[in-house]
């Protein structure tokens, strides 16, 4: 029996050996060679875009990494599996290093690439000049219209408003887009009657640069006086961007209204097209409505008039919150 169990034995003893004797698979421990020097493209005011000459790899390259070195601090921006990256999010005129490392699958590091030193570019710097000829109109107890010609040089994108009280700082209570740069105007509500307020603007271009705030102005809300008018301001109809409203001023006084004009501002960017019963002027949001000639009296104790107008507008087509007549407020109803 102990013949039998020989060439078992024999066998196993011999594939033991080529077991051993098979050669391991060796790991991937060479990196990649170190990327060309970058090349900079497409420079801009907050952007580069950045190419090099491509590493190889006995196996193959998986992914670069780009960095850059700014004010001592070295931060990686792009990781890209090809030999270019657009890196975003940079200052304007401001200076970075860039160099590349790729890596392989494995892991593998190549030695970096050479630093390439680039500088976006500085872009409008240049605000635009100061307003002026700064005013107010329209004012009563809780509300001032604030007018100003446009900026005396650059060109302007949007107006900045402030308002404080003397001696204190100035808040920024609104913007106004500058759609003619010759005349703008903004209406300050929510005043407190009797009281003095500090008020100023100032233009900023597309990119931000504003110009100093103009030469305040200092102007005194009126005392606070019963309401002589109800305005009721109604949606007739309404469809896909145009609307129709009708407008009704009813004269709470008793003494009778000869000349009158209907002031108001919408909350959205509502356009009037065409209006009946009144003479319109339109700037921007501001709305004034004046008599015709045979409307031009408001009888008291109760005397109404009405006009109708039609609009456009993109998005919500909220009513007005405050009229005034002839520069008085008016109540809502």
């Amino acid at each position: 029996m102990r013949t039998h169990r020989l060439p078992l034995l024999i066998a196993a003893v011999i594939a033991l050996v080529l077991m051993n004797a098979a050669p391991a698979l060796a790991a991937d421990t060479t990196p990649p060679t170190a990327p060309g020097l970058p090349v900079a493209s497409d420079i801009t005011e907050f952007s580069v875009t950045l190419t090099w000459p491509a590493s190889t790899d006995d196996v193959g390259v998986d992914h670069y990494e780009v960095w850059r070195i700014h004010t001592d601090i070295i931060q990686r921006v792009a990781t890209p599996t090809t030999n270019t990256a657009t890196v975003t999010g940079l200052n304007r005129g401001s200076v970075s290093q860039f160099y590349v490392a790729a890596l392989d699958a494995a892991g593998n590091r190549s030695p970096s690439s050479n630093l390439i030193t680039v500088i976006t570019l500085p872009g409008d710097l240049e605000p635009p000049g100061p307003v002026f000829l700064l005013s107010a109109s329209e004012i009563t107890d809780t509300s001032a219209r604030l007018s100003w010609q446009g900026a005396l040089w650059g060109e302007v994108a949007t107006f900045r408003v402030y308002r404080g009280l003397p001696g204190g700082p100035l808040a920024l209570v609104g913007t106004t887009t500058a759609v003619n740069p010759s005349v703008r105007t903004f209406v300050h509500t929510g005043l407190t009657p009797a009281t003095q307020y500090v008020l100023g603007v100032s233009a900023v271009d597309a990119v931000g640069n504003a110009s100093s705030i103009s030469t305040l102005l200092v102007t005194t809300t009126g005392v606070a006086v019963p309401p002589t008018c109800a305005v009721s301001y109604r949606v007739t109809s309404q469809w896909a961007g145009a609307f129709n409203a009708e407008v009704r001023i009813t004269n709470t006084a008793s003494a009778a209204v000869t000349g009158w004009t209907l002031r108001w501002t919408f909350a959205g960017n509502q356009r009037i097209t065409n209006l009946w019963n009144g003479a319109l002027t339109q700037t921007g949001a501001g709305v004034a409505v004046g008599n015709l000639s045979y409307n031009a009296t408001i009888g008291g104790s109760g005397g109404a008039q009405s006009f109708g107008f039609q609009a456009t507008f993109t998005g919500a087509n909220a009513s007005p919150t405050s009229f005034t007549l002839n520069d008085r407020p008016c109540s809502i109803g």
